[in-house]
């Protein structure tokens, strides 16, 4: 089943934002001004203030593509192409909550209260987030509120912001929030750009669709590995504990049935058939480096069998920094070959011919596992793991590998097969999202817009699927919409 491709994205969009939409984003990659505004909102859009958090990596991090910086560039555009002049966009990034708050206090105090309030915020709480969370991009939503144990401080900035904001609607300004919402606090509308169990809930369902599972019988089961990182010694573990749970949910509610029908079976016997959403610890692990990773897999597929391989059909990897570990992992056990080898009509050169524009990559039916002749070399028990089916087939073909996060020094594992796909937030599709909403709310039209999103909580929000990433879509999903460059495909 062929991945989601950004011609049904905009379609989805489309729907949820109705013909207003219709107006495309520019080429050009113009930067958000940091120019003061003008005292009054302008006669043909209106005036925009964007706070979010400075992005949670450095240059020497692997990173995501979906960051803040990049969204606040890519609505910028946005709002340009809708009409917003240069001078009436601003952006103000804080390093946490404390600071943020007093960027809004302030701006609300110098340019709406007792102004005309003509104008929209667009807030992105600066919420801190554990380490092992960063890895799956600066949008996933987090929670916010006074039982994080933060302390008086950071109690007193969360009660600084919702007062601001609500300062701010009183006098008539619009506010909209992405990605965590705030307590005490009913915006105008609120993005949900992704969110833990979104993530996990893709990867499982493009492991479905890549091995056939619906096709797949218990008598010749496929072998999956869940990888869900956790950072146990986080600031704060209640949030990180939420997260990977929320994770772990996304993937048991696609392969849970799966396992239950014993139609997948966990190589580690870490997970089985009566296994439930509840039992994510059962499958997380530290990972504060990617050598964290390499050495998980490597404990879970070890076998006493000198010369012998665990058989591993597909790994959950849940973002491209475990991923990339997981590879490392896999490499040093001496598995061989390409997600190509398990779909055979797709080589190497159809995926540079693709990229290329040449043609389109053509996918067949994922073959199934080759037993080995009676008395073959290959043949082998079960190497004491007990799970109570035929003995498998020593196998060291190389997995399924999925991840989230879309790194840029990944892309070269996803072209060479390594790694079959990756993911991220359609952050082209947000922006556009986030400048049409602003537009509606300036003109008082937000009825035309806000009507056509689902309400929850009494708050119309909007939600993009995620874009799911393969060598077959790369150049649709990446290349063409300017993510990334044929050099940063290391092509």
């Amino acid at each position: 089943m062929p991945l989601t491709g950004p011609s049904i994205l905009r379609r989805c969009m489309a729907m949820a934002l109705c013909c207003g939409l219709t107006i495309p984003l520019a080429a050009c990659s113009r930067s958000a001004t940091d120019a003061p505004p003008s005292s009054a909102p302008s006669a043909t859009a209106g005036t925009v203030a964007m706070f979010v958090p400075t992005d949670s990596f450095t240059i020497s991090q692997n990173v995501p593509l979906n960051t803040w910086n990049r969204l606040v560039d890519a609505t910028s555009d946005a709002l340009a192409d809708r009409g917003f002049d240069d001078g009436d966009v601003t952006t103000h990034a804080d390093a946490d909550l404390d600071k943020q708050s007093r960027s809004i206090e302030d701006y609300v105090h110098e340019h709406i209260e007792g102004n005309d309030g003509g104008r929209t915020l667009v807030v992105a709480p600066a919420v801190r987030t554990a380490e092992s969370t960063k890895y799956y991009g600066d949008y996933a939503t987090q929670t916010l509120d006074a039982a994080r144990g933060d302390g008086a401080k950071a109690d007193e900035a969360l009660r600084r912001t919702a007062d601001a904001l609500n300062r701010a609607k009183k006098a008539g300004a619009h506010v909209v929030v992405l990605s965590t919402r705030i307590p005490g606090f009913t915006p105008d509308a609120f993005v949900s750009i992704c969110d833990a169990e979104q993530i996990g809930r893709m990867q499982a369902q493009q492991l479905v669709n890549k091995l056939e599972l619906d096709k797949t019988s218990k008598d010749n089961p496929k072998r999956i590995e869940i990888m869900l990182p956790f950072d146990g010694e986080a600031a704060h573990p209640g949030d990180e504990q939420r997260f990977a749970r929320d994770a772990f949910k996304g993937v048991w509610s696609v392969l849970g049935t799966y396992f239950r029908s014993g139609v997948v079976v966990s190589p580690s016997l870490k997970l089985s058939a009566s296994s439930t959403a509840d039992d994510w610890r059962d499958v997380a692990f530290e990972a504060r480096r990617s050598d964290d990773a390499a050495a998980e897999i490597q404990s879970r597929l070890h076998t006493n069998v000198k010369g012998a391989f665990t058989p591993i059909d597909g790994v959950v990897s849940m973002n491209d920094f475990v991923a990339d570990g997981v590879i490392k992992g896999l490499t040093a056990m001496g598995y061989v070959g390409t997600a190509a080898d398990i779909n055979p009509s797709i080589t190497i050169g159809d995926v540079l011919g693709n990229i290329a524009g040449r043609r389109d990559v053509q996918r067949g039916k994922v073959p199934e596992p080759t037993s080995a002749p009676s008395g073959g070399a290959d043949k082998s028990d079960d190497g004491g793991r007990g799970d109570g089916g035929p003995a498998p087939v020593t196998s060291n073909r190389w997995p399924i590998v999925t991840g989230y996060g879309s790194y840029v020094s990944n892309i070269p594992n996803i072209v060479a097969g390594k790694q079959w796909m990756t993911g991220l937030a359609d952050r082209n599709g947000n922006a556009a999202g986030i400048a049409e909403i602003c537009r509606a709310l300036d003109r008082r039209d937000a009825q035309a817009v806000l009507g056509h999103f689902n309400t929850v909580d009494g708050v119309p929000t909007m939600a993009l699927p995620l874009v799911a990433v393969s060598a077959g879509n790369l150049k649709t999903t990446l290349i063409d919409p300017g993510y990334i460059s044929l050099a940063d495909a290391d092509l």
